[in-house]
């Protein structure tokens, strides 16, 4: 049985939120345009926002990611996909894009990545393991696609996995995708809960 108040202990645990930015989560951004369902972005960031104002009170460190698109940046096969498959290219470095939506993070806790993958700018880990970090709380965008891709990575890294399911958000068209990731945490990779239980057990350690 996993005792999660163990598992987010603050003196080993950090919060990590992916990719809120304008092409994803933007009623304005390019996904939205594109005809993206955005019903699950607004209620996901005020959550948000009160789960990282806890984080921040009780000394747990609060790290940010951000998609960029910059070809100069992207590898050989990434240039192929891109240009065979005729992708939308968010997160486009030259637009407003690739800019934080409705959050403002320090830069110093931001880690700029270039693919699906957070753990791809080696100084994220580096700041994980600097803090002696062994659970990490993974919330943001897009379930399915970021998100899925830092818990496969964390879990073999060797990180505790824990996803608040109310603090994820993703195209409200595909839902059955969306549980589907959920699905796998509870199988395989962590633990589900939501943000009201993991807000609880951080103040409680205030007290």
């Amino acid at each position: 049985m996993i005792n999660l108040k163990d598992k987010i202990n603050p003196n080993h645990t950090a919060l990590i939120v992916i990719d809120i930015q304008n092409d994803f989560a933007s009623p304005d951004g390019l996904l939205a345009k594109g005809g993206r369902d955005m019903s699950m972005v607004e209620p996901m960031i005020e959550k948000i926002k009160k789960t990282i104002s806890m984080a921040e009170q009780v000394g747990i460190p609060v790290f940010y990611t951000q998609q960029i698109y910059d070809r100069s940046k992207l590898t050989d096969l990434q240039k192929e996909q891109y240009d065979l498959d005729g992708k939308y290219v968010t997160c486009d470095i030259n637009t407003d894009g690739y800019k934080f939506y409705k959050i403002s993070p320090n830069p110093e806790f931001t880690f700029i990545k270039y693919n699906y993958n957070i753990f791809s700018n080696p100084e994220l880990e580096r700041a994980l393991n600097k803090r002696c970090v062994k659970t990490l709380v993974i919330t943001g965008m897009d379930t399915y696609w970021c998100v899925e891709t830092a818990i496969r990575n964390a879990f073999d890294l060797g990180y505790g996995v824990v996803v608040p399911d109310d603090l994820l958000a993703c195209n409200g068209k595909h839902l059955d995708l969306h549980n589907r990731t959920l699905e796998l945490v509870k199988r395989t990779f962590g633990v589900v809960t939501n943000s009201s239980e993991i807000n609880s057990i951080w103040e409680q350690s205030i007290k």
